[in-house]
């Protein structure tokens, strides 16, 4: 039951239930091991993050208009995403890059890319998370 009504109140935007969630040691994992997908749409393209061992999308960890820093391997910045709404057709997500990062999403939309069946989109890569504040 608390989980339930933390999640409405993070759903919410309450500040101190996003911020508690981040800090909890137990839930530091969840900021690992997330597949980015990049999916076209018959008018634009997007990102989306999933986690394939917690079987959800990043509206689990971060809410509309807010950032998240993915991370390489030597835990260097990748790109920074914002998750900005949710696709019509399929639900799912809807993630851009920052100002900044503008130039790296063109080069990795032209780059070749595996495409993933299950999510009828392409594969990037797999990255660990860093909320933005």
């Amino acid at each position: 039951m608390t989980e339930f009504i933390t999640n409405i109140l993070k759903n919410l935007g309450c500040s101190h239930c996003q911020d508690f969630d981040f800090q909890d040691t137990k839930n530091k994992e969840n900021y690992k091991q997330w597949k980015l997908y990049l999916k076209e749409y018959e008018m634009f393209s997007s990102m989306f993050l999933y986690n394939e061992n917690l079987k959800k999308d990043i509206s689990y960890l971060i809410n509309k208009n807010e950032s998240i820093f993915l991370l390489n391997d030597k835990n260097e910045i990748f790109i920074k995403l914002e998750y900005i709404s949710n696709n019509e057709e399929d639900n799912m997500p809807i993630l851009v890059p920052t100002d900044e990062y503008q130039t790296l999403y063109e080069n990795i939309e032209q780059m070749e890319k595996i495409f993933d069946k299950s999510m009828n989109a392409y594969c990037i890569g797999i990255y660990n998370l860093r909320k933005s504040k």
